[in-house]
């Protein structure tokens, strides 16, 4: 007696298959239905089903975690793969290396029946077999099936380790999982790294892609070559390329398989990655190699969709950290409204990030949490969390946008898109250019300002700009710029020990006569005379 069991959340979807197909046809005795992978299991728990069609996405667990758990209780199911996801299709080569057949839904009758009469002769045919080879090769089938599982599971806690892999400590893990492993076979390791999905995906279609590149790893980067491919439990996938007769996959022909693999992957599977080569290693010292191909992957923030192999002499690089004096420039730019001066800003500060050497992922985070100090005061006065510029989306997490220079870039540029229309709805003007030069003089009170340099900064002719401040302020530029001087200088004079002479060059004075004289003019007694009475009073 033949048995099918039919997976899907859809209760009509799962009624016609049921109802609406000719089972008996394509040789299946009974058929059973459920509705979720829990009701699933129990049916595979109580009746010895033969061919399981499955869909993939369900609430809560999806047909491939229903898969896995198959795998491992009962690998001698035949699984044929349902969705009507419109995107993958180019997972179908990777899923179908784990199932009988992937078909798109709603797959017609006539489809099912012929992929399910393509099973059943795969079935017949191993029953041809003799029942002590039958027997035999059940056996073996199961161990395959588990083996795969169980030497990835190894990998994955011998390369996490927090002391060091011992050959004892070796020995140890490859009895608990049954993994025969030499551990003086030399192995050379390959880091992948996704930098980017450069389509929107949500968490599960991430892991079907990831699985995807996994298996694209095992044929592209291993081919014939014996090896392990897995993920790590940080998140990377690893390539591990085993020693045979006494050779090991060499750096140029590894470098040359991740180019293809970068390439292909770019194409297919809609993502930028980066692949980081080690050097051959005994399996006792593959802790200390993977450790430093992570923090090879870890340093780099410029160079995408490339290839790095490993190199002795650049082990001990140290990070580099630049001065960052730009942030008081961006915050005046973001309160005056210049978009587009804000943005160009922005593109220079890149240019300028991407021509050093040597720098180092802290300063990306240096840059990003200067970049919310900026902006958090901003929204503050606005009443406006961060959160609230992303109505219906996950705020970007620090780890994304300060893995490369290009995504801090493009995160910068679009949270310029979010923070402007906040703090300048579309009822309300950015201010005026005379307040927003007036702004800037505040800023920069200590420097000194020429009359064409403040004209640049307001995109208007040196005579023109003075002429329209004139009219708005009710002064001259030259007569703004010494009120403020000597207004901060009253307040250092009357609140600070600072001395007289410091405070002139605070103020943009470098000649301390000519400090003296300004202060008298507006004042009519001098800074000391100033500071005397303040104390007093």
């Amino acid at each position: 007696m033949r048995n099918l069991l039919i997976v899907d959340d859809e209760v009509y979807a799962l009624q016609a298959m049921l109802e609406g197909v000719d089972w008996k046809a394509a040789g299946i005795d009974q058929v059973f239905g459920a509705c979720d992978v829990e009701e699933a299991r129990q049916v595979i728990r109580t009746e010895a089903i033969d061919i399981l069609i499955c869909d993939i996405e369900m609430p809560g667990e999806t047909g491939l975690d229903l898969q896995s758990w198959v795998l491992k209780h009962d690998p001698g199911i035949l699984t044929i793969f349902l969705t009507g996801h419109a995107l993958f299709d180019y997972a179908q080569t990777a899923i179908k290396l784990n199932s009988f057949d992937y078909l798109l839904k709603p797959a017609p009758a006539e489809q099912l029946i012929k992929v399910v009469t393509q099973a059943m002769d795969k079935i017949r045919d191993g029953e041809q077999r003799t029942r002590t080879n039958e027997v035999y090769e059940t056996a073996y089938k199961r161990w395959k099936t588990h083996k795969p599982l169980l030497t990835e599971r190894f990998w994955k806690d011998a390369v996490s380790q927090r002391s060091a892999l011992t050959p004892q400590k070796l020995q140890e893990l490859a009895e608990l999982y049954g993994a025969e492993i030499d551990p003086e076979v030399r192995v050379l390791p390959i880091v992948i790294s996704v930098e980017e999905w450069v389509r929107e995906f949500n968490l599960r279609d991430e892991e079907v892609l990831e699985y995807a590149l996994r298996n694209a790893a095992r044929e592209m980067l291993l081919g014939d070559k014996p090896g392990e491919v897995f993920q790590d439990h940080s998140g990377l996938n690893i390539v591990l390329a085993y020693e045979q007769d006494g050779t090991v996959l060499s750096a140029e022909e590894a470098r040359q398989r991740c180019q293809r693999y970068i390439q292909e992957c770019g194409t297919y599977f809609y993502c930028r990655l980066s692949c980081y080569v080690g050097a051959p290693v005994a399996v006792t010292e593959l802790q200390g190699m993977l450790n430093d191909l992570m923090d090879m992957e870890r340093r780099n923030i410029k160079e995408l969709e490339e290839v790095f192999v490993y190199d002795e002499r650049h082990r001990a690089q140290e990070d580099r950290f630049l001065p960052i004096p730009w942030f008081s420039e961006l915050s005046i730019l973001f309160e005056t409204g210049k978009v587009d001066d804000l943005r160009e800003r922005v593109h220079e500060i890149f240019e300028l990030l991407a021509a050093q050497e040597g720098l180092s992922p802290e300063m990306l985070r240096l840059y990003y949490h200067a970049m919310l100090h900026v902006v958090y005061p901003l929204l503050h006065q606005n009443n406006v969390s961060i959160r609230s510029l992303y109505p219906g989306e996950r705020e970007p997490e620090e780890a994304v946008v300060t893995r490369s220079l290009s995504q801090l870039k493009q995160w910068t540029l679009d949270l310029i898109d979010r923070v402007i229309p906040v703090l300048y709805p579309d009822d309300q003007n950015p201010m005026s250019i005379v307040d927003q030069l007036c702004i800037y003089i505040e800023n920069h009170i200590g420097e000194e300002l020429m009359r064409e340099e403040l004209a640049a900064f307001a995109g208007f002719n040196p005579a023109y700009l003075s002429r329209l401040f004139r009219k708005e302020k009710g002064m001259s530029l030259s007569e703004f710029i010494l009120q403020r001087r000597v207004a901060m200088a009253k307040t250092l004079l009357s609140q600070s020990t600072v001395k007289v002479t410091d405070i002139a060059g605070k103020v943009g004075y470098y000649n301390y006569s000519h400090f003296t004289k300004m202060f008298k003019k507006c004042t009519g007694i001098t800074p000391q005379e100033f500071r005397k009475q303040s104390r007093t009073v």
